[in-house]
């Protein structure tokens, strides 16, 4: 075989082999009629009482693509939820394809869209667990985990869990990752009514809602993007992703 019809072959495989297909469907809609277009998408605490939202529709996103996050699944489905003037949401189900060897690799996210009134987006806001701190490493369960310091001892985050700090009144935590010395920083402290926190320390949670469609500004938390960023901490100011990610993953161990 010449050397040129090698070259074509593997300019055939390769498009195959990182093919990959996102997807969001509809499973469900309801007949509301004169519904807005919304520009929200929050979070609803299982403290809210469900007479008061008004189903909107069931809608699912997928992607084969290997590196998928979740992130990105949750933002193609607020694009389509927000058409349809949903304002809200509740986590349906999630699943990942994680075994080494598949021939895909497909994560798939359904979410449960809903429409509440203002007063009732404000009161859900207010009833999120104040004064709590949440740290992402790597979203997927076979990456490796990721170490930082609390004050100087040394904690560490297994990949596809969520490592949660509860602030007090009258103390201060300094959270360093890269070494207690010559690493990056980041101080904490409690404050009355203190919304919830998201960092990462991977990266993860940040490259979907790096989107300037979304304002942090819209009284309901729904903002996009990085608000706080030093070295390899960041911080996840969409606190609707925040509490998504929270209840997909699991509480870290150790």
């Amino acid at each position: 075989m010449t050397t040129l019809k090698k070259l074509l072959i593997l300019l055939t495989i390769i498009p195959t082999l990182n093919s990959y297909s996102q997807e969001v469907v509809i499973l469900k809609k309801a007949d509301l009629k004169n519904l807005p277009v919304s520009k929200t998408f929050a979070y609803i605490e299982p403290t809210i009482d469900t007479s008061q939202t008004k189903f909107v529709a069931t809608i699912l996103a997928k992607d084969d693509y290997r590196n998928t996050s979740i992130e990105s699944l949750y933002f193609e489905i607020l694009k389509q939820a927000n058409k349809l003037g949903a304002n809200c949401f509740k986590l349906k189900s999630f699943s990942r394809d994680t075994l080494k060897f598949s021939v895909n690799h497909l994560t798939v996210l359904t979410l449960d869209c809903y429409y509440i009134s203002d007063t009732a987006l404000f009161r859900n806001t207010s009833n999120h667990e104040k004064n709590v701190v949440y740290f992402f490493g790597k979203e997927k369960k076979t990456d490796k985990p990721i170490s930082f310091y609390i004050n100087g001892e040394k904690k560490e985050i297994k990949s596809g869990t969520y490592y949660k700090i509860a602030l007090e009144e009258g103390n201060e935590l300094n959270v360093t990752k890269g070494g207690v010395i010559g690493g990056t920083k980041l101080w904490l402290k409690w404050a009355s009514d203190k919304q919830p926190a998201f960092y990462t320390l991977s990266g993860f949670g940040v490259s979907a809602s790096n989107d300037p469609s979304f304002s942090p500004n819209n009284g309901y938390y729904n903002g996009g993007g990085i608000s706080f960023k030093t070295g390899s901490i960041s911080q996840i100011t969409n606190i609707n992703l925040g509490l998504l990610l929270v209840q997909i993953l699991g509480k870290n161990k150790t």
